[in-house]
Parts: C-alpha cells; structure tokens; sequence
C-alpha cells in the first residue's frame, strides 16, 4: 500500500510539474480554455460515404510540397497554384515547382483548436482607401470565405462549432449574418463551383470526446496541462487516426454530396477542395502531396 501512495505522489507531482515539457501547452503560459457552444449532436448530419470514394483519388507531387493547404487555378487554366508550409505561394509551371509569393509561415493552428479562441472576426478590406472593415467579430476560429456565385452573400467557416454562416452582402438582410449549415465535420476552407455550389473541406468527423471538451472547459484544460504531447492530443480530438471528408451544399444549404477516406488510406486531413474541369483537387496542411479525384 506504501508503494502505491508513493507512487501515486509521483505520478501527480510528474503530471503537476511537467518536468520534460511534454504539456501541449507548455510554450504557451497565458493559455485560455474558451466554451465552445456546440450544436446538439441530434443537429449533426449523419449522412456518409460507406463505399469510400475518396480511395479512389489520384496522389500527385508525393514529397515535392510540404503543406499544400490552398489550391487554384489562375483564368487561364493555368496552375495549381498553393500555399505551403513554409509561407511560399508555388505555382506548377507544367513541369516545376515555381515561386509565386511569400506569405509567414506561422501555422500554429492547434493552439486556436484547443483554446476555443474566440476573437476571431470575418474583415472586408477596400484597396482603394485601404482600409479594413470588421464585419463579423467574436468568432471561435474562423477560417474559409467564399462568394456564392449570384454575389449576394459569402460564406464562412467556424472551425470550432464546426458550422458554417452566411454573411448577406445584398437585399433586405444585407449586413447581417446567420447560420448556413451544421456539419458533420470540423471546416477548412470552402470553394464555390461553377454551378453555384459550395465545397468545404472537413479536416475531420465530429467526435464525442471533442463535443465533450468543447462543452467542459476545466477538463480540456486539466488534460491539456497533462504531460501528454499535441500529437495525442489532435488524434483524440479526430478519432484516432487521419481521415478524409469532403461535403458539396447548395446555396439554399442543403447537404447534396460527402465524399471520405474513412481510413485515411489514400488521401488524409484534407483542408481545401477545389474544382477544376471535372476533378477535385484536394489540399492538406498536412500532407506532403495533392489529391485528385475524378468526379465523372
């Protein structure tokens, strides 16, 4: 019994003091745990993709890019243009990786998933008087726009609902917003196709385990000071493993098509999904390639 009381005080002061550093949050000591104020789970899309279409996707580039998170192509056809991980904007000249541009390579993106942050805001910006202007503010990690193809709204993801929201650009709503459409998933980043059409990309499925830590504040914070490194962390917060899903909505929001890799066998945390001459290019944050899927 002796043993074990001693032991036992081990194991706490070990978790209390965290003395290798393995905390997730130990690099950052002003580390605020927000609620997130979750759909109810009754809310949330069941609809699935049990032949797992996404397998069938083409990998492209494999260990030429780090982090291709965005993807276009310019008017002419020409492309795919990306951002990487290393802040560069390259551009596939047909044969090579070209520079573009370059942006900051600063992508910590797991501290704003596990905080809840919520001081995110959606700006518009005015070249000629170059000036911003906030649109909408006090947004728990907000993340992917796109303009609906009439023009009179754009949408927006909030990654941590794990929802998105329409901003009225004209008509009697104009200026104001309103939830679009619950999803079955955590958003990236969203792209309108030629017909009007939304695709968003899902870098995962909800789980359980994060609608529960969204909710209860104190324990995601009690874990998360754990000795137990971000890795862990970002896999229970996904279920487990890397995996792939992509959803199509119509402008009236309504769920038209989901795609996955339920296994991740193929094509993995996927961030943004652009349509271009009847495929799908898929981008990651985190993946060293480019998915290809043909949708005929």
């Amino acid at each position: 019994m002796r043993i074990l009381t001693v032991l036992s005080l081990v194991i706490a002061l070990y978790c209390g003091l965290d003395p290798f550093h393995h905390s997730a949050i130990h690099d950052f000591p002003h580390f605020v745990s927000s609620k997130v104020n979750m759909p109810l789970w009754s809310s949330v899309p069941t609809m699935r993709d049990p032949l797992n279409l996404l397998q069938n996707s083409e990998i492209k580039f494999l260990n030429q890019i780090q982090g291709p998170e965005s993807l276009a192509f310019d008017p002419q056809g020409r492309g795919p243009y990306t951002g990487i991980a290393d802040g560069r904007i390259v551009f596939w000249d047909g044969h090579n990786w070209i520079d573009f541009a370059f942006t900051s390579n600063n992508r910590n993106f797991l501290q704003l998933v596990f905080s809840g942050d919520n001081s995110g805001r959606v700006l518009k910006y005015d070249p000629t008087t170059q000036k911003a202007t906030v649109l909408v503010k006090d947004l728990q990690f907000p993340n992917g726009v796109s303009l609906s193809k009439d023009g009179s709204f754009f949408l927006f993801a909030e990654g941590c609902i794990g929802r998105l929201s329409r901003y009225w650009l004209k008509g009697d709503k104009a200026g104001t917003s309103e939830i679009f459409a619950i999803l079955p998933g955590f958003p990236d980043n969203i792209r309108t196709n030629k017909d009007g059409d939304f695709w968003v990309a899902l870098h995962c499925h909800r789980t359980l385990y994060a609608h529960f830590t969204a909710e209860y504040t104190k324990i995601r914070h009690f874990l998360l000071k754990l000795p137990i490194p971000s890795r862990i962390h970002y896999l229970l917060q996904i279920g487990g493993r890397l995996h792939a899903v992509v959803v199509k909505y119509s402008p009236e929001g309504e769920l038209k098509q989901i795609l996955e890799d339920s296994e991740g066998k193929v094509v993995r945390a996927i961030s943004e999904v652009e349509e271009n001459n009847g495929k799908l290019w898929l981008g990651s944050v985190l993946m060293p390639f480019v998915g290809v899927y043909n949708l005929a």
